[in-house]
């Protein structure tokens, strides 16, 4: 699990919400670019052995990040992130879900809100994250299916992204 020492995983059952802090020993720059150009994204957003393929992002308020998760084995997981406002270096959010190729929401499959802050710290930056589910159910199996291991994992990938 995560020991790194600027993280929070916090889960608010009540709220349907994840919190995650995590603070980076990098420029607000760094960061973002990280978080938001595709060539970088890719290099860690998905745990390895697992790898991360963009399809599109589209990085404005009506866009579309478009991705999927492809495993050693071949099998392939395809996500999007539909973005609804965008404040470079500072914040964007959005919704996401599980879909097909084309984009296709997968309704039986959770969805969820995200709001991702960015804050330049004496020591970096921090980033934070709050991710809210329509239910308490959605939650826990999100939570099921590893989002706080794979989450973890990609947050340490993109320390040594960032090294």
């Amino acid at each position: 699990m995560n020991t790194h020492p600027f993280f929070k995983f916090v889960v608010q059952d009540d709220q349907r919400t994840i919190t995650v802090e995590r603070t980076f020993a990098a420029p607000i720059d760094s960061v973002w670019a990280a978080w938001t150009e595709a060539d970088k994204l890719c290099r860690w957003w998905a745990p390895r052995p697992y790898r991360c393929a963009i399809k599109s992002l589209d990085l404005r308020p009506g866009g579309r990040w478009l991705y999927c998760m492809e495993g050693p084995s071949g099998d392939r997981h395809w996500s999007f992130f539909d973005y609804d406002a965008v404040r470079p270096k500072s914040f964007f959010s959005g919704s996401d879900g599980f879909c097909d190729e084309q984009g296709v929401i997968n309704a039986r499959m959770p969805r969820s809100r995200w709001e991702n802050h960015f804050s330049p710290q004496s020591n970096g930056t921090l980033v934070r994250a709050i991710i809210q589910y329509g239910t308490v159910a959605d939650l826990q199996r999100i939570l099921a299916m590893g989002f706080k291991e794979g989450f973890s994992a990609g947050l340490d990938q993109l320390d040594e992204l960032l090294a």
